[in-house]
């Protein structure tokens, strides 16, 4: 247990912790996954990906705690994991230009994310993510994969839309 725990628990906060937008929040649904997984492993079924079947889980303890908390699609705001904080390094020619705008982009591309509505978000994330496939992504939130490619689409759009808005506003001189 020690070493699936250790292989899957990274994974599983971080998608956790997108949907919840909650560092706090993300630990204790992660605990709970993870106790869950340890409560079902007998039910586990071989011939299913095992990281399909923990992202299952992880979807289920999250949407668990969204109906304990009376919170069926937070929009509390623009929240970042603790990679996308982070920028990426700059080269030593370039300056500190190139970090702080792909900073301030993954800050916009975490809030418009955060922003989705769930059933978009799940989508997002999990493929993109995650990169599991639209069959893997249908069958875990028992949906057809059409519906799943759907909702992938528009989630995209959405993200293009808010962008653009983000876009404009810098453009117009408006605050970002």
């Amino acid at each position: 247990m020690e070493t699936f725990y250790e292989a899957y628990f990274d994974r599983v906060y971080g998608y956790v912790r997108r949907m919840l937008g909650d560092d706090s929040q993300a630990e204790d649904v992660t605990q709970e996954v993870f106790l869950s997984i340890q409560r079902s492993i007998d039910g586990y079924d071989p011939a299913r990906p095992l990281s399909l079947w923990v992202f299952t889980i992880a979807t289920n303890q999250v949407r668990d705690h969204w109906r304990a908390s009376r919170r069926v699609d937070p929009l509390d705001g623009a929240s970042l994991d603790e990679e996308d904080a982070r920028p990426d390094p700059a080269s030593r020619e370039a300056g500190p230009l190139p970090a702080l705008e792909q900073a301030e982009l993954s800050a916009t591309l975490s809030a418009a994310i955060d922003e989705l509505p769930e059933s978009l978000r799940t989508t997002l994330v999990l493929r993109y993510r995650e990169g599991l496939s639209f069959e893997e992504i249908a069958r875990m939130i028992a949906r057809n994969e059409t519906a799943v490619r759907k909702r992938y689409s528009r989630a995209l759009e959405e993200l293009r839309v808010r962008l653009g808005r983000h876009s404009a506003g810098i453009a117009g001189g408006g605050a970002a």
